[in-house]
Formats: structure tokens, C-alpha cells, sequence
């Protein structure tokens, strides 16, 4: 049986639609806290997995776990192992790769579109894929293209969304494995980067058809994520 190794920096941000969906393809997940102290095997398996957080990669120093994840992903892009980054695994996993990280100009929270590039049209991951679709996005970090990635995705706010290195490792800043279900944890669980609690999105941004937009969503994170699991 396939294993793949996933990092999961906080509870609430989950592999969501991804345990789903690799759950029939017979593939074990082995999610690691390292942040809870977790160690990293010397063999991360068939593919690793790195998932978003609340925390910057430029606040390495404050969290020495995120030193030893960025190692790994590393050692997963010299191997070409399969590589998934989602939101803060994808700003990982471009300092992996040589690039910077730093703060965007503005937040980007909620429901909005991303485009593809003509690599992302010619990705087979996105193969029939609609040219502009709404992704979900919960970010305020963005990062330089990494020398040599390809890049397949990106929208007005943030460029960068989704990233190739190699072959068969891929960065989303974009969260595609929300569930409507996630979507509404994180509008409480992160009330106070919403107004009027002090932020800049209004709640509708995140609530306002939630469950017709996650339908959707879904349904295109079924085809990415199966292609992806196919590596």
C-alpha cells in the first residue's frame, strides 16, 4: 500500500476533501504535529504532504520545527518525490526551492478567482480544467517564483498561486481541499481577521454561497487531487 507523509501545522487546517478523495485509491496518510513534537522519519514514503498555518516562513526562528519540515521538503524535491504544498506549504515549499517569502500587499480571504497560465492549460493535473475558476484563499504571505518552477495559476491580488518544480511537485497558495465545513470553522476560528472585528473581508466574503461554491470546488479538487495521487 502506497504511504504518503503529510505535515499538519494546526488542528483546524485539516487535509479536508484530500482524506477523502485519497482514502478509495488505497493510500495511508501519515500526518505528523511536529509542532506537538512529532519527529520526521528518515523515509517520508511514496509522496509528502505539507499544510497551511497561521504562521510565516520568515518566522522560521520562532518555530524550529518548521527548520526540520523545510529540510524534508528538500530532501522530497532532490528525490522528486511527489510534493504537495497547500497556503503555508507552499510558501515552504518555494523557500525549499531557493525562493523568498514576505508579506503580500493585502490579505486575500474568501472566494475568488485564479486564472491559468499557459503551462497551467497544458498541466496534466488541470486537463480539461475551465480557464478561470474560483478557488478559496486564506493568505496574506506571498513568495518569488522559485528559479526554474513553472507557474500555473495566479489573479490580480497574488500572482504566484499554484507552482510546479520538477515534475511532480506542486505549491498551491490557494486552498483547494476546503470543505464547507472548514470554510465555516475558519470564518469563527479567525473572526478576528474579518470585520468587524478589525480585518479587512467582510464575512460574506467567506459565507456568502458557501455551500454552492464548495460543491464546486470539490468537484475540481477530486480531478486534481486523484492526478496528483496518481505520481
Amino acid at each position: 500500500m502506497p504511504q504518503m507523509t503529510c505535515f499538519q501545522h494546526i488542528d483546524c487546517e485539516g487535509l479536508g476533501s484530500l482524506e477523502r478523495l485519497l482514502k478509495p485509491l488505497n493510500i495511508q496518510i501519515n500526518t505528523l504535529k511536529t509542532y506537538q513534537g512529532d519527529k520526521i522519519p528518515e523515509n517520508l514514503g511514496d509522496g509528502l504532504i505539507v499544510l497551511g498555518g497561521p504562521m510565516g516562513v520568515y518566522e522560521e526562528s520562532e518555530f524550529p520545527w518548521m527548520t526540520e519540515e523545510i529540510n524534508a521538503m528538500k530532501k522530497a524535491l532532490h528525490q522528486s518525490l511527489p510534493l504537495l504544498g497547500i497556503c503555508l506549504g507552499s510558501q515552504m515549499m518555494a523557500h525549499a526551492a531557493g525562493a523568498q517569502v514576505y508579506r503580500g500587499a493585502l490579505p486575500e480571504v474568501g472566494w475568488r478567482p485564479i486564472t491559468l497560465t499557459t503551462d497551467g492549460k497544458a498541466d496534466p493535473l488541470f486537463d480539461g480544467f475551465p480557464e478561470t475558476f474560483n478557488a478559496f484563499h486564506w493568505h496574506g504571505d506571498t513568495f518569488t517564483l522559485p528559479k526554474g518552477a513553472k507557474l500555473l495559476a495566479g489573479n490580480d491580488w497574488y500572482p504566484h498561486q499554484i507552482f510546479k518544480v520538477g515534475e511532480k511537485a506542486y505549491g498551491f497558495q490557494c486552498h483547494l481541499e476546503i470543505t464547507e465545513e472548514m470554510a465555516k470553522d475558519w470564518a469563527r476560528i479567525y473572526a478576528k481577521e474579518l470585520t468587524p472585528q478589525g480585518g479587512p473581508t467582510p464575512p460574506d466574503h467567506v459565507l456568502k454561497n458557501v455551500h454552492e461554491n464548495s460543491v464546486k470546488l470539490e468537484s475540481l479538487a477530486e480531478k486534481v487531487f486523484t492526478r496528483f495521487a496518481k505520481l
